[in-house]
């Protein structure tokens, strides 16, 4: 189980952005992915009547240099993902924590190992060499989820696995699905990026800058491919979002695919 970026909760001490998007927000560049580890819909917190002190857990997995995938809480048990679990290592357990208050898991891989999986995803440019949306930490499945747009993903996954283990890796394909945002264009930007500012019928304030990239689509009514010299300030549109949302005002994403719209 995990949850998306729309919806995340933390189980980690510190969460990993694998790139920083602060620089590119402040000068109105395409917002960068991200990466962040998500797991469960229980959030770790303070012990509670029949459940472990996850925070007592984590710190025995320290003293003991245990390696593992880290924890979470489900069904009223701390859940513990060990990295080759043995019966020395379960007799250890046993010793400390009550029993029917936490469940231990063998997994394959540590936490270290699939955060660095992300950091290597980074460090060889591959979000933007094949068009990734964007990476998270599936806890409980001790995998590193990938979110990849449909059109790519063929060639993406091949890619990717030229660097990591398949074993590691689940994804999240992104089909195209309806427009995300349907309005007029009110101002086009070539100074500092390729960007479009949107107003939303019903608004009364621009509610989006959209930026281009190499690997947007732009097509007219007729299904014929646009160039952004094409676009004009008046014209309606349907835009597809990358996923990617800069919280800001207005705020700022990324085109994966636009379309003109018919006027009546």
């Amino acid at each position: 189980m995990r949850i998306k970026i729309s919806g995340w909760i933390w189980i980690s001490a510190a969460i990993l952005f694998i790139s920083s998007c602060s620089e590119d927000q402040q000068s109105n560049k395409e917002p960068a992915p991200t990466a962040a580890i998500t797991a469960t819909p229980d959030i770790l917190g303070t012990a509670s009547d029949g459940i472990e002190d996850p925070e007592a857990v984590k710190a025995f997995l320290s003293a003991q240099k245990i390696p593992n995938g880290d924890i979470y809480l489900q069904d009223n048990k701390v859940h513990i993902n060990i990295v080759g679990l043995n019966s020395q290592i379960e007799q250890r357990f046993a010793q400390t924590f009550a029993a029917g208050t936490y469940e231990l898991h063998d997994v394959k891989y540590s936490m270290q190992e699939l955060l660095a999986a992300q950091e290597l995803l980074h460090k060889q440019e591959l979000y933007q060499k094949l068009n990734l949306y964007g990476s998270s930490v599936d806890t409980i499945g001790n995998k590193v989820t990938i979110t990849i747009p449909s059109d790519y993903a063929e060639t993406a996954i091949h890619e990717i696995e030229k660097w990591l283990a398949s074993d590691m890796l689940t994804y999240d394909i992104s089909e195209i699905g309806e427009p995300h945002v349907i309005g007029q264009i009110v101002d086009i930007d070539t100074k500092q990026a390729k960007r479009i500012l949107i107003l939303e019928p019903g608004n009364e304030e621009p509610s989006y800058w959209f930026s281009f990239n190499e690997k947007s689509e732009m097509f007219n009514e007729a299904g014929e491919s646009l160039n952004f010299k094409d676009l004009k300030v008046g014209q309606q549109i349907k835009l597809w979002s990358t996923g990617m949302v800069a919280e800001s005002f207005p705020a700022q994403a990324s085109v994966r695919r636009m379309e003109l719209a018919a006027t009546e």
